[in-house]
């Protein structure tokens, strides 16, 4: 499907049946790519579609001994879950283009809800772990029986923010779980909280006894793609700078 400058790319055929989407990328903090990443990882997902933008640095991600494109679609066998993910910050110009579509390519599979997952960034360690919902009143209850608290007033903001403005008026069901996460050091507490969130209200039954270990792992690897991305950006902009300077 094609919308304007985005485009999703299916690329497996897969049986949808009425999914539950959870959505996580790099916004201030890398809280909703590593949850993404470790549902992938644990909940044994599979990828079914990418997206393809003008505005995704075209760039190929290398992890876990595999050649990826950057935003990708996942999705289990029994078609209940899907997760989408991406490792790259998303040029603000594209967010409408790519949100506008992955939105309308949503509606065709009929999913259950989407739940975009977000950090709110603190320094050093997080003693007192809250997690935060932001939902229309009508569908916030299942979040307060499992203990999240009302974000109150909140500004969503990037990617996941725009999937949530697409959302509105098409009769999709949209919330955003956020927690404490610290900016300094890897923070597993913080992906555990929004993974037993995750488990109560939406019955996942992910397993969390390796969480610990595994997240560092994924720290690591984002970390470094992040690390050689920001180099690539910066090695690009001094070249153009140079261009500029002697013609």
């Amino acid at each position: 499907m094609n919308h304007d400058d985005a485009q999703v790319v299916e690329i497996e055929k897969f049986v949808p049946r009425n999914p539950l989407v959870i959505l996580g990328f790099v916004e201030s903090t890398t809280l909703g790519l590593l949850t993404s990443s470790y549902l992938i990882e644990q909940a044994k997902l599979h990828q079914i579609a990418q997206i393809r933008s003008i505005h995704i640095p075209p760039v190929t991600v290398f992890v876990g001994g595999k050649m990826r494109t950057p935003f990708r679609i996942y999705m289990n066998q029994e078609g209940s879950l899907m997760v989408i993910t991406c490792e790259v910050p998303i040029d603000d110009e594209g967010l409408y283009e790519i949100s506008s579509a992955l939105v309308r390519w949503l509606q065709g599979i009929n999913p259950k809800e989407i739940v975009v997952i977000d950090g709110i960034p603190v320094k050093g360690l997080v003693d007192n772990r809250t997690v935060y919902g932001a939902a229309e009143t009508s569908n916030f209850k299942k979040l307060a029986d499992v203990g999240v608290e009302s974000a109150g007033s909140a500004i969503i903001s990037g990617i996941g923010g725009a999937l949530i403005n697409e959302s509105i008026g098409k009769k999709i069901e949209a919330v955003s779980l956020m927690t404490e996460t610290s900016v300094d050091i890897p923070d597993p507490g913080a992906v555990l909280a929004i993974v037993e969130v995750l488990n109560k209200a939406y019955n996942l039954k992910l397993a969390t006894d390796l969480l610990e270990e595994s997240v560092k792992k994924l720290n690591e690897q984002t970390n470094d793609i992040i690390s050689k991305f920001n180099q690539i950006q910066k090695d690009k902009s001094q070249k153009q700078t140079e261009q500029s300077i002697y013609g």
